[in-house]
């Protein structure tokens, strides 16, 4: 699939994968750890801003998938809103793409520290 951002970097592929690595960050914000994710675009006026500028969705957070056997309603009140299905709360709940992307980072920046230390073992 042929996106606006164009292929990622290594260092921006190195990026996806550690996010990929902590996992869902709304999750992550609801104390569920590690819970499998995809790569959420940030968008200003119904644009990518770049790979650069990524957070870390599970698909019931980022595209309101639910898990068979389940309705919306019941993941949505276990797990908090969809923010395709529902962004006004998603963002209510999680707060803005800003805030997503500063804890995303504060995240990173953690996950690169522990990765450093475990080399020096």
């Amino acid at each position: 699939m042929q996106h606006s951002t164009g292929n990622p970097t290594k260092a921006q592929q190195k990026r996806f994968d550690r996010i990929q690595a902590i996992g869902c960050v709304a999750c992550t914000i609801d104390g569920i750890y590690q819970n499998p994710c995809e790569i959420h675009h940030l968008v200003s006026g119904m644009k990518r801003l770049g790979h650069d500028y990524t957070v870390g969705l599970c698909p019931m957070h980022h595209r309101g998938v639910v898990p068979t056997g389940y309705t919306y309603e019941q993941v949505r009140n276990a797990s908090g809103p969809s923010m395709a299905l529902e962004p006004e709360a998603f963002r209510k709940h999680y707060g803005t793409q800003e805030e997503l992307l500063e804890f995303q980072n504060a995240l990173l920046d953690h996950y690169v520290e522990c990765e450093m230390r475990i080399d020096e073992e």
